[in-house]
């Protein structure tokens, strides 16, 4: 089976944690801090065998709007709430701290 028009499940989520990086490096020195609570995403996906010689089932996020087929795959709704942590597993927060609290 070819690889369907998608984004690899691996490749969404990996894109997802680097933009919560590059929002912490621009948050970097400023003075309002957000922390990150729980992530929640919800997609399309359609699983397709993978070409290469390992062989074994890949997940593909499908384009919104997809028809319920895709490529030769059923399209399944799928849920997944991320909890971001830093190195130490301490709670994201995506800008340094204030230098005082606000009045």
């Amino acid at each position: 089976m070819s690889d369907p028009e998608g984004v690899p499940l691996a490749d969404y989520i990996r894109v997802v944690r680097d933009q919560l990086e590059t929002a912490q490096q621009e948050g970097a020195g400023r003075g309002v801090k957000f922390g990150v609570g729980a992530v929640e995403l919800e997609f399309e996906v359609t699983m397709a065998r993978e070409a290469s010689g390992r062989g074994g089932l890949k997940l593909w996020v499908v384009e919104a709007g997809a028809d319920g087929k895709h490529s030769g795959g059923r399209t399944q709704r799928v849920r997944m709430t991320l909890a971001p942590t830093d190195d130490a597993g301490r709670p994201l927060s995506v800008t340094d701290r204030l230098p005082e609290l606000p009045r």
